[in-house]
């Protein structure tokens, strides 16, 4: 098996084209170099304020953002351990392995989760939703705007409404659309929006953030025993100072800035929004050229990771091991899915030339593999 190892001096030679972590731009690996002041410095303070006020920015919120040292899994935490009493019930929609995901931290917390699923590659429909919250009454409900395992992004702007007129708290993990694809927090009345950094952000691996209602943080008074690290009222009363309750990454948030600055005022957010729109284009005409099905239902795929069927019967690992030696990386399918299907990523920094470069590179890996398949038929 042929594959790139840790490269002490030079770091990773790949070009990502991976659902994350993906490429991270040079202002991006420069900024993280340069040296900081401690976290409890006047300095981190004004670099903390310029973060969140980004944030606020690339969610279109007057809500409070919160900056957390961990991945997006520890704000799903945060999100059950915060929001979800004991006497209540949580709803976790679920779409594929995140959503899932979600439902077992419920578990894993003690608190009285639901799981309501969809096939995976299918989406959540406002009919099926209605029925649901229809049959019982929660407290909590939690989807993923973007199913980075399947491909496939809900129709949040339909749903979520109909959520808000049940009465429950909404949670929405938005790890691999947020700086991808438009999230108006604040139209939808979205309690907890939140992401980690590596994917559409184009930042390393590291943080997590998270716009929080105010309804969700008066929620959070009224509920016992939400842990010690991830406690939203602890965030609250540090971010109200412009701080984090523990030590952050501190290297990460000045990339964070780097990165906010350029969207909001080089790229431009519709303009970036755009750009992801015609990458998923992109990938699903080259799919339709390769006689390749999507995974992901018509209609409802996602702009940021393309899941494909493995309709042609190749080796998907095969493939992806062939792609590494052209300087490329892609993934197979998530967990059961392996083999059935295969992942492209084209979020974050990847502009159109940069994927029409690789897809050209995979169509002649492809066709090698099938006419290998055709000859061993003989």
């Amino acid at each position: 098996m042929i594959d790139y190892h840790f490269n002490k001096e030079k770091g990773c030679p790949l070009k990502l084209f991976t659902p994350g972590p993906i490429q991270v731009p040079d202002r991006v690996l420069e900024a993280l170099a340069r040296p900081n002041d401690t976290h409890r410095s006047e300095a981190y303070e004004e670099m903390h304020q310029i973060a969140v006020e980004g944030l606020k920015k690339l969610l279109y919120t007057e809500n409070e953002c919160f900056i957390m040292t961990c991945s997006a899994t520890g704000i799903m935490e945060a999100c059950v351990r915060n929001l979800l009493d004991k006497d209540e019930k949580g709803l976790f929609f679920s779409i594929g392995a995140f959503g899932d995901r979600w439902y077992n931290v419920g578990l894993d917390n003690g608190k009285n989760a639901i799981k309501s699923s969809v096939e995976w590659g299918m989406a959540l429909k406002p009919e099926f939703v209605k029925e649901i919250l229809s049959k019982d009454k929660y407290s909590v409900v939690f989807l993923q705007s973007n199913e980075t395992s399947t491909g496939v992004y809900n129709p949040i702007y339909e749903i979520v409404p109909i959520i808000k007129d049940y009465g429950a708290l909404v949670c929405v993990d938005a790890t691999s659309s947020m700086a991808g694809v438009k999230i108006e927090v604040d139209k939808l009345e979205i309690d907890v929006c939140l992401a980690s950094v590596q994917k559409c952000l184009a930042l390393p691996p590291g943080l997590a953030v998270c716009s929080v209602s105010e309804k969700a943080l008066e929620k959070t008074k009224t509920v016992k025993n939400r842990g010690h690290y991830f406690d939203f009222l602890t965030y609250l009363k540090k971010n109200k100072s412009h701080q984090t309750p523990n030590t952050p990454s501190i290297p990460q948030i000045r990339g964070l800035i780097v990165q906010l600055d350029y969207i909001l005022k080089e790229e431009g957010l519709e303009k970036r929004f755009e750009r992801h729109e015609r990458l998923g284009k992109r990938t699903r005409m080259w799919a339709r050229d390769m006689a390749l099905e999507m995974f992901s239902e018509r209609n409802y795929e996602s702009n940021t990771v393309s899941t494909m069927k493995n309709t042609l019967q190749i080796e998907c690992a095969e493939m992806v091991q062939k792609l590494l030696l052209k300087g490329y990386r892609i993934t197979n399918g998530y967990g059961p899915l392996a083999n059935k299907t295969f992942r492209i990523g084209h979020m974050g920094e990847i502009q159109l030339k940069d994927l029409e470069e690789m897809l050209k590179v995979l169509t002649d890996i492809i066709a090698d593999l099938r006419l290998e398949k055709l000859n061993q038929n003989k």
